[in-house]
């Protein structure tokens, strides 16, 4: 399969360089009429429909470039991105707050700590196409444009911002009540009893950015499709008719954005799900949902349904890459089993570029990677264990497409200072890594 048009429209475009400053983003005045199914902050306006991605004005669209003298100690800590490549990402960002509506009201203004530094550390790889998960998303594009403008685009003394034009939010599993008991503590409500573990409807759900137009009409959203409709599924014996009904597939998302690039498409396939641990058939679940996007590369699996009630997996040409928090290891770390992770790793329709740690100059040779050899690959603490870590977060391109380059990009660990201070980011509560990949398509 050749995309030379893809090729040539992500030529010169993609530099990482720390001394290219973009303009801040400038919300434009359109809106549409909400159709969420969750709960915003009461008055906050929602302007995300099933059928849209966000979009910021023209101003941020067509932003200009100027030159900037950076500090003498500000040192740029990754390489940019080849002529021909794009670079995609996705990072947990542990944006997530204890009731409805509060994230959104702090980010609608600068300032709140932990974005400012989720913000830094997106600075610092600034991907073309972004999957961010682990962030509350109920309220909408709204509060996807709120990060977009008042973080994102804000930069500082050792970075510049950077702006997305375009973005894609929507309703999610993540604290949307089940009416049933899910968890089997003998009541009905609370995280443990929802769709998927959440507090609210929207609770540490996804956002995709994309510096290059979506194609709304075409995204594909399986979130809804039932669990019981995958074939030999692995739904607990226990669960009740009810429980086997009403349960989806998906614990956060499963979305299908095709991103257009100079009239050719890469489709996005972002998803995000719970911890494993999070309900007593976290893991069953999460093996489904791993073994869906192998069955979404397949010609023939029929049972697929997404939202607006289109039948069948992915063509058979298109191109792609899954991106996202699929919270399991293929070595067995972490509270997920490596069995449907690996085989997905060791499908032929994917590339596993099996990132490694990104480190700055200054830490080479001074024996800072970890003992455990696979731990260069992990990106996630694990949610059982104090102190281990494991590989949660992917992006996987598919086998028709060139990887340039790829990395973890390391930020700091509580449980080990040397790593502290590292690309000038703090270490923080967040102890998750961003993973990378820069692509090639048609080589």
């Amino acid at each position: 399969m050749q995309k030379p048009a893809l090729i040539a429209a992500a030529a010169g475009c993609l530099a990482l360089s720390f001394a290219t400053p973009i303009q801040a983003a400038t919300a434009d005045d359109t809106s549409t009429e909400p159709d969420l199914g969750y709960c915003p902050r009461p008055g906050s306006e929602v302007v995300a429909d099933s059928a849209q991605g966000g979009m910021l004005g023209d101003e941020a669209a067509a932003a200009e470039s100027t030159e900037e003298v950076l500090p003498a100690n500000s040192v740029p800590v990754l390489a940019g991105t080849q002529d021909n490549s794009l670079r995609v990402a996705t990072y947990n960002a542990a944006l997530s707050r204890d009731s409805a509506g509060d994230l959104f009201e702090e980010l609608s203004a600068p300032g709140t700590e932990d974005a400012t530094e989720v913000a830094r550390i997106i600075q610092t790889v600034r991907p073309d196409v972004l999957v961010l998960t682990g962030i509350d998303a109920d309220a909408g594009e709204n509060l996807a444009k709120a990060f977009n403008t008042n973080y994102l685009a804000v930069g500082g003394e050792d970075r510049t911002g950077v702006t997305y034009p375009y973005f894609y939010t929507h309703q999610t599993n993540a604290g949307v009540e089940s009416g049933a008991d899910l968890d089997r503590d003998g009541t009905i409500g609370g995280p443990g009893d929802a769709l998927g573990y959440g507090d609210f409807p929207g609770q540490s759900s996804m956002i995709v950015y994309s510096k290059y137009p979506i194609d709304t009409a075409q995204i594909r959203d399986f979130s809804s499709l039932p669990w019981k409709s995958v074939p030999d599924n692995s739904i607990p014996e226990d669960f009740t008719e009810l429980e086997r009904d009403i349960l989806p597939l998906s614990s956060v998302a499963h979305w299908d954005v095709p991103i257009e690039i100079d009239g050719e498409t890469l489709h996005v396939l972002a998803s995000a799900t719970e911890d494993v641990s999070a309900t007593p058939h976290g893991q069953a679940r999460n093996d489904d949902q791993i073994r869906f996007w192998q069955d979404y590369l397949e010609s023939d699996t029929e049972y697929i349904l997404d939202h607006r009630g289109n039948r069948g997996p992915l063509e058979d040409d298109a191109a792609f890459v899954i991106a996202g928090s699929l919270k399991a290891d293929p070595q067995g770390h972490g509270p997920a089993e490596p069995k449907a992770i690996s085989e997905l790793l060791k499908s032929d329709a994917i590339v596993d570029p099996q990132q490694e740690r990104t480190l700055p100059p200054t830490a080479l040779g001074r024996g800072v990677l970890p003992n455990n050899p696979d731990a260069e690959y992990h990106t996630a603490p694990d949610p059982d264990t104090d102190g281990e870590t494991y590989r949660a977060d992917y992006v996987l391109p598919g086998a028709d497409l060139s990887v340039t380059d790829a990395g973890v990009l390391e930020t700091g660990t509580a449980h080990n200072d040397v790593y502290r201070g590292y690309f000038g980011i703090p270490s923080s509560d967040n102890l998750h890594h961003m993973v990378w990949a820069d692509i090639a398509i048609g080589k």
